[in-house]
């Protein structure tokens, strides 16, 4: 009889007439413990209710003075974890790479997509219950393209050449050429969040999003709490974010371990395989298209010459270190950035393999004895291993690599582009002009390699105006071949995007969008305290 019962309750759960919480309440005076009662339904296929309240403590791998809000300058880790939470964009994307709205419900594109015109959504407050309007859109995005800007996302965005508001629900905007992926580009990436009119770094932040900032101090922590007016009442579970860096990934993961965090951001894949034994940590690993890499600045010596650079390239054993520094956990790159996923992906160039012999070919005609790589772990959790090996594999060919292992609190600022040798990590971007624009268009101030090449530039206006996905795929492909060719970087793989999560933190996902699952988990995830 109690059996039949449950069964029949079961059944209303899956239609809809009985609450998740109900059942459990009527299983429990049937004498069925509720961990029993959340069994039936999980085998059910019955998702378990979000639960409200809680913070959850997250740990990135960078912490530095020159944490920001500001959009137009944040560049490490833990800015993007906070701009995720306290900002929103006009779109968003999905674990397909697929645009969503956000901040705009419909837009449409004419005159081959270098008219845009986008409505956003009504009832969209700021933290301080300004209301969004389209002046604050424009504004948002005219602060990285105006005059001195020396914002990441400038290059984007440059193809801007008139915004306008139609009322205060409507933006429209000219590019100076066609852009068929522009809502994938005011979707991915977080520089492009909007901020309202007038905002300057050192007021108050001010965002749309989930969270708003209660407490900041750069190098150190914020302190987020849930926004009581954002505008989809559906999403965000936990009560606030408590955020900060821990470079060291040792200290983080112990810290995961020990309950001091709930998450623990980028980890390396050794670390890992650990952390995945522990009965209180979930450990997450999504393949993305985010990458790690060492750059030569090809505007200086000795990095400017391109014998250095191809020796460079054959002097690693690019699957020697998926098979084990990540274990497996990511894909070896053929020196371009273009996410291996995408249709614009290039299969036709050559793979550049470990080969001693070319190496010191091209290594004798630089007439160097030596060269020195800056390292540091703020760059990618594997920078100074992978570095290691590079160094030992290049001995074969008669290369000596000289490590100078960085401080890791502000690399970005003081070796990042200040020397002609280092190493980088980036995070995927879902096309490849995102990419190949922000990381190699000549001028970018992202232009990490200082490398410029007339050709690629315009292949990359042609690529963005193209319509036809074979073609587009052709003019990719052409751009993708003279930066494999001529380019200052290295990119050995592109690695899983590798979260710890403490087993109290429900329906975490993870997405190749970006890292730290492009900020769905903060809409998406709560806390169960009975699971920790």
């Amino acid at each position: 009889m109690s059996e039949g019962k449950l069964e029949w309750m079961i059944g209303e759960v899956l239609v809809g007439r009985m609450p998740r919480r109900e059942f459990i309440g009527r299983a429990g005076a049937m004498g069925v413990g509720v961990a029993a009662a959340t069994t039936m339904l999980s085998s059910a296929g019955i998702a378990a209710e979000p639960m409200k309240g809680g913070t959850v403590n997250l740990a990135t791998e960078y912490s530095g003075p020159e944490e920001t809000f500001d959009t137009t300058k944040m560049t490490n880790s833990t800015d993007i974890q906070r701009a995720y939470q306290v900002y929103d964009r006009l779109f968003d994307l999905d674990r397909d790479l697929i645009v969503v709205p956000s901040l705009v419900t419909e837009w449409e594109a004419a005159n081959d997509a270098t008219e845009w015109t986008f409505k956003l959504r009504e009832g969209v407050e700021f933290h301080d219950g300004k209301p969004m309007t389209a002046v604050d859109v424009i504004y948002s995005l005219h602060v990285h393209i105006k005059e001195g800007s020396e914002s990441p996302a400038k290059s984007l965005l440059a193809s801007i050449i008139d915004m306008q508001a139609d009322g205060p629900g409507v933006v429209k905007i000219t590019l100076d050429s066609g852009n068929a992926d522009f809502p994938t580009l005011l979707g991915y990436d977080y520089h492009t969040s909007i901020i309202p009119e007038g905002w300057v770094d050192g007021m108050p932040v001010n965002g749309t999003g989930l969270y708003r900032l209660t407490e900041f101090t750069p190098g150190l922590e914020s302190v987020t709490e849930r926004f009581g007016n954002y505008w989809d009442s559906s999403v965000g579970h936990v009560d606030g974010i408590i955020t900060r860096g821990i470079p060291d990934g040792a200290a983080r993961s112990n810290a995961l371990r020990s309950g001091d965090i709930d998450i623990c951001r980028d980890i390396e894949a050794r670390v890992a395989s650990l952390l995945a034994q522990d009965p209180g940590v979930e450990v997450i690993s999504t393949p993305s298209g985010a990458w790690f890499g060492w750059i030569m600045a090809c505007d200086r010596a000795p990095t400017d010459d391109l014998n250095l650079r191809l020796a460079l390239k054959y002097a690693v054993d690019r699957q020697y270190l998926v098979d084990n520094v990540l274990l497996g956990n990511g894909k070896v790159a053929n020196d371009f950035p273009v996410n291996p996923g995408l249709p614009t992906y290039c299969t036709d160039i050559p793979q550049y393999t470990y080969d001693p012999e070319k190496a010191k070919f091209y290594w004798d005609k630089t007439g160097l004895s030596s060269i020195e790589i800056a390292v540091s772990n703020a760059a990618h959790p594997n920078a100074l291993d992978c570095s290691v090996i590079l160094q030992e594999q290049a001995k074969a060919a008669g290369i000596t690599i000289d490590l100078n292992r960085v401080p890791d609190d502000g690399y970005w600022s003081d070796t990042w582009m200040q020397v002609p040798f280092c190493v980088t990590g980036w995070n995927s971007r879902p096309t490849a002009d995102s990419i190949l624009t922000i990381a190699y268009a000549s001028g970018g101030s992202w232009n990490e390699t200082f490398w410029s090449n007339e050709r690629f530039d315009e292949l990359l206006v042609l690529g963005r105006k193209e319509t036809d996905p074979a073609r587009r795929a052709e003019i990719y492909c052409e751009a993708e071949t003279i930066l494999h060719d001529d380019g200052g970087s290295v990119i050995p793989f592109f690695t899983n995007d590798i979260n710890g999560i403490s087993t109290r933190i429900q329906n975490f996902n993870g997405s190749p969008a970006n890292q730290m699952g492009a900020g769905w988990p903060y809409k998406e995830m709560w806390i169960d305290d009975s699971k920790a």
